[in-house]
């Protein structure tokens, strides 16, 4: 290589594709009940999975928004995972708090920005419905610390504790 050459600016390196989170669409049902049947499998292994109770899930949010459904796609617009919020009014107050309650990402596409990307727009539509509080939890305690951590860079902290207490059916 001459020294001219050597001298030169490197090119900037070209920014990494994007991945496009967007509230799910009808077309999208199949590839949410298989990421539901992953992370059923993944994370709640005591749990039989239940395809009808998924495309029932589906359907009520279809119809109601609540659940809401965000999925995250790859750069070859491919979904690689799921987000499902809901929203509810206090019990014994005036206004609306809302609960991440799935947040799951295809274990090939976990070092992605795919999770990240999925809780910022968990929160910004948690902003436009003006909550109170916004609520997530790890309550199934797969990768706990972890998953905690990454919701702590996103300003949430740790309040109360979570229990379960699983009861044996037949």
């Amino acid at each position: 290589m001459e020294l001219r050459e050597a001298l030169q600016p490197t090119p900037p390196t070209p920014p990494a594709p994007s991945l496009l989170v967007r509230l799910a669409l009808e077309s999208d049902e199949d590839v949410c009940v298989e990421l539901a049947r992953m992370q059923t499998a993944e994370t709640l292994p005591h749990i039989p999975f239940h395809e009808p109770a998924a495309r029932e899930t589906f359907q009520r949010y279809l119809d109601t928004a609540n659940p809401t459904i965000f999925v995250c796609e790859d750069v070859d617009r491919s979904v690689i995972g799921f987000l499902v919020a809901t929203m509810n009014s206090y019990a014994f107050a005036t206004g609306l708090v809302v609960n991440q309650e799935v947040l799951y990402v295809r274990p090939d596409k976990r070092h992605t920005r795919a999770a990240p990307s999925l809780i910022r727009e968990f929160d910004a539509w948690a902003d436009r419905l003006d909550a109170r509080e916004v609520f997530t939890g790890i309550s199934n305690g797969f990768k706990a610390e972890r998953t905690t951590r990454l919701f702590e860079r996103f300003g949430y902290q740790p309040v109360g504790a979570y229990l379960r207490r699983i009861r044996r059916h037949g």
